[in-house]
């Protein structure tokens, strides 16, 4: 053995090893530095590894027979080892090569491609006024606004503000940089719109927000008819003043494709979205009424048969009506209106809110809200529920990239940091959703929000701070099945059980209970074989909240379960 170690320190093997260690770790540096200002494919990266791993072995055959003042010459079986060395590194870097050309291409867009290729520049198209001196014609201007806005977030090229965090500042008068750093954009649209007896004038102005100055500005007087052609040549005249490189036959296609040749369809459905955003039962009701009537006159009319399939979705989700009737309902005008018009992302989004109310398939889900996207790169909607499917399939770093882009593309928008406070909740990450939930409420008051702020606050710990909040969330919603529920599950928690009981029998006693809720509230009592009992139930009925049970924090200890694993294997979450 001691001879074995003389001849080890005669050749110097261990020197020779650490130099070659040293030398191999400053190379895998400087290549790492050097793959990203040369976009160099990942592929190199780990070419290099693999060759210094092998070489390693070649450095220490060569410091054993040439470590001791070099006498050793090359023998025979020296070439035999190195030759085969070298036939491995060969073989190693041919698979790694073949591995990195036969991985199959992601059957999907990419969520967040990186800024510098993606994006070229960024926009908030602010709310058009009406000047047309009747404020009946107000959904005209809105409605234009929105089509401009979604004929730019199309473009890939292009980061658009989206509709909630651009209109939240119709009517104010702040100046225009103020506004794009809120938005943070480079550029402002703004612009009116005059529509008189079937006559528009229709004004625009381009804004460089840094430094103040318009870009581009023009004046378009046209028929009511060619509406889609002034956007075409508006959006045209963007593209040129940014100097966007568009890419594929979007270089020379029209950008603003003609909806319908009928000007009356277009300004009932004009109307009808008008009022589905209002949320409210009736408005919702007249806005279905005009949608058919759109169709009546235009039954090619894709756009008409999307928005239906949305007003029948909020329609089925609020119970305004049977629900298994709407469902069909909405399911039938989506998919009319795909057949019109395969590239239509409202109809993409509908189909995939469908997925998960009726067939509890989050795949599916996905899928469809990955086309929406693709259809509408702008679409921060899409987005945020695409990362809330996502974070339910334990697709972690996609989940929040997309909640993340939601966020980018919507920033004045509670519902968006919501949902990404959902997407950290649900990805074990409690701290950023308290972060984000917080963002949320700072923005508008909710108790939906407050109470998603008081779960991870429960689940990281902070009981009584999780109570101060759902109390808040308590007065505000005091019928609220989801506030009663987790104010139930931290009620209980800190053994203030009485309470937690008297918040139980609340939700029992409202007309339809959910069985997850109440699942969530016997969570906190430890009722276990209640829990799983109810769990089942859900599944069973295909509530939405039970998509939430593979990644729920309330209910991981229950996710181990055998009954639990057979609930999520049934909804492919396994």
């Amino acid at each position: 053995m001691s001879s074995f170690l003389t001849r080890l320190k005669e050749r110097k093997l261990a020197h020779w090893a650490v130099a070659y260690l040293a030398g191999a770790w400053l190379i895998l540096q400087v290549l790492d530095l050097l793959a990203s200002p040369f976009a160099w494919p990942a592929l190199v990266l780990r070419a290099a590894t693999v060759l210094l791993a092998i070489g390693f072995l070649a450095v220490l055959v060569l410091a054993w027979y040439h470590g001791e003042k070099g006498k050793q010459r090359v023998s025979g079986i020296e070439l035999l080892m190195l030759t085969g060395i070298l036939a491995i590194a060969a073989a190693a870097t041919g698979l790694v090569a073949r591995g990195s050309k036969g991985a199959p291409a992601p059957a999907e867009p990419t969520l967040t491609p990186p800024a510098e290729v993606a994006e070229q520049g960024s926009v908030a198209v602010l709310p058009f006024v009406n000047m047309s001196g009747d404020a009946q014609q107000e959904y005209f201007a809105d409605g234009l606004t929105e089509e401009l806005l979604s004929v730019l977030a199309q473009l890939p090229e292009l980061r658009v503000a989206s509709r909630t965090s651009a209109f939240a500042f119709k009517g104010t008068k702040l100046p225009v940089d103020s506004i794009a750093k809120a938005l943070h954009v480079g550029y402002v649209l703004e612009g009116s719109v005059r529509n008189d007896g079937g006559r528009l004038r229709i004004t625009a102005q381009l804004i460089d927000a840094e430094k103040g100055y318009h870009v581009w500005s023009e004046s378009y007087d046209r028929e009511v008819k060619s509406v889609f052609e002034v956007q075409d040549e508006i959006a045209r005249a963007i593209v040129g003043a940014l100097e966007l490189r568009l890419g594929g036959d979007r270089a020379t296609a029209r950008l603003a494709e003609e909806e319908t040749s009928d000007p009356e369809a277009h300004a009932l459905v004009l109307q009808a979205a008008q009022l589905i955003r209002q949320g409210e039962r009736q408005p919702l009701e007249r806005a279905v009424a005009l949608l058919k009537q759109a169709i009546v006159r235009d039954p090619q009319y894709a756009r008409a048969h999307g928005t239906l399939s949305q007003a029948y979705i909020v329609q089925e989700y609020q119970l305004w009506g049977p629900r298994e009737a709407l469902g069909d309902s909405a399911r039938a005008a989506a998919d009319r209106a795909l057949a019109l018009d395969p590239q239509l992302a409202e109809a993409q989004f509908a189909l995939g809110l469908l997925a998960l109310d009726y067939a509890q398939d989050p795949h599916a889900a996905a899928a469809h809200f990955r086309r929406g996207i693709a259809a509408n790169p702008g679409a921060a909607l899409i987005y945020g529920q695409l990362g809330w499917v996502l974070a339910e399939l334990k697709d972690t770093a996609a989940a929040v990239a997309a909640g993340q882009r939601a966020v980018a593309l919507d920033p004045l928008s509670p519902g968006a940091h919501n949902n990404l406070g959902g997407v950290y909740a649900y990805t074990g990450q409690q701290q950023r959703a308290v972060e984000a939930y917080r963002a949320a409420l700072a923005l508008a008051s909710s108790s939906s929000t407050m109470a998603n702020l008081g779960i991870s606050q429960a689940v990281m710990g902070r009981l009584e701070e999780a109570r101060q909040t759902f109390e808040a969330a308590y007065r505000q919603a005091p019928d609220g099945q989801f506030v009663l529920a987790g104010y139930t599950y931290v009620l209980a928690r800190l053994g203030r059980r009485a309470e937690a009981e008297q918040m139980l029998r609340r939700i029992a006693a409202q007309p339809e209970p959910s069985a997850y809720l109440l699942a969530t509230a016997y969570a906190g009592l430890g009722d276990r074989a209640r829990v799983l009992e109810l769990l089942e139930k859900s599944v069973a009925a295909k509530e939405p909240y039970a998509l939430d049970l593979g990644v729920d924090p309330i209910m991981t200890e229950f996710q181990g379960e055998p009954r639990v694993q057979k609930l999520l294997a049934k909804m492919g979450l396994q």
